[in-house]
């Protein structure tokens, strides 16, 4: 059995925390621009309810990746019109309406209906994030809630034309400073980064540890935890991510891979282990040329705006400065003192 974490409904408010388009994460508060809502179910205008409020896709120009689904619900007390659904934005195009009924429709109370949106992005689409919005109207030109989109676009699978992490953490609703927009990164700690080799519970419950982007190879791999003990770092697996799920956001994830563990009280690390190399979220456990495998950034949302007590971690598996092969977001954890 394959299970795709944390869908981008993403890279979400509450991080349940991608696409393509991502499965919900554990939810975590976020403030955002009033322009730009949280991603998450709510009520944000009355009468209708729009689920998601965000969706994130990720592919290749001149593919189509499978479609995910929208509903709209009205929740008032009078039947609701809707006239109209449609993209807009500066990459409208990138973005497709299917499978929508024959419109208007009049929705009575505590009824719903729902469509999917498709990413298409053409052959000469720009590489990089593209933005877009659902916007559906009622009652002729009065609009309900949005749906926002983005959608990362890549060239294609070479090394040279992957996409940068500043990129990845964008098209994921992300706003985290990673020391530069190029796709090799400072060696040196750089942009919002911090020194943090190990992590222990910000309080009590599990920890959740979703993989939110992967671009290398298409080899085996396993990532997890360990903890030290006598010395020596002790790793317990938590999973793979599944075979062809290596050029994508939010990737599928192998077998009964899991998202979350419970580390209890003590100071854990973060493993990826990759043919007969296995890396550290702690330097001194690696050995040169792979001395810096993996930079910790606080997470951000839109406008800088942090969310407590969750990290992004992100592995450079084969050492040329990119550190978007494997990258993790880190829930419920501070820094070891």
């Amino acid at each position: 059995m394959r299970t795709r974490p944390f869908r981008s409904r993403i890279l979400c408010a509450c991080l349940l925390l991608g696409a393509c388009a991502t499965k919900p994460l554990p939810k975590v508060e976020r403030k955002v621009e009033p322009a730009l809502p949280a991603p998450r179910v709510e009520k944000m205008r009355e009468p209708l309810e729009v689920t998601p409020l965000e969706l994130h896709f990720s592919g290749l120009r001149g593919t189509t990746k499978a479609s995910e689904s929208v509903g709209v619900k009205n929740t008032g007390s009078e039947a609701v019109q809707v006239s109209d659904v449609r993209v807009v934005g500066t990459n409208a195009a990138t973005f497709k309406i299917v499978n929508i009924p024959l419109l208007p429709v009049v929705l009575p109370p505590a009824s719903s209906f729902s469509f999917s949106v498709g990413f298409a992005p053409g052959v000469d689409a720009d590489p990089g994030v593209h933005h877009g919005r659902v916007r559906i109207v009622r009652n002729e030109d009065d609009d309900g809630p949005p749906c926002d989109l983005t959608g990362l676009v890549t060239k294609g699978k070479t090394q040279a034309d992957e996409p940068p992490l500043q990129q990845i953490l964008e098209a994921l609703g992300y706003d985290v400073d990673v020391g530069s927009p190029s796709l090799s990164l400072p060696a040196e700690v750089a942009g919002g980064e911090i020194k943090a080799p190990l992590f222990q519970r910000a309080k009590p419950g599990d920890v959740g540890f979703y993989l939110i982007a992967r671009y290398t190879k298409d080899e085996e791999t396993s990532f997890g935890h360990y903890a030290i003990e006598a010395g020596k770092p002790i790793g317990k697996s938590l999973g793979s991510a599944a075979k062809g799920h290596n050029q994508t956001l939010n990737p599928e994830l192998e077998g009964e891979s899991q998202t979350s563990f419970d580390p209890g009280e003590a100071a854990f690390g973060l493993f990826l282990k990759t043919g007969k190399r296995t890396l550290y979220s702690d330097d001194g456990r690696n050995a040169a040329p792979h001395k810096h495998a993996v930079k910790v950034f606080p997470l951000r949302s839109r406008g800088q705006t942090p969310v407590q007590d969750a990290y992004v971690v992100a592995f450079d598996e084969d050492g040329n400065g990119d550190y978007q092969d494997y990258v993790f977001m880190l829930w419920n954890v501070k820094p070891a003192q």
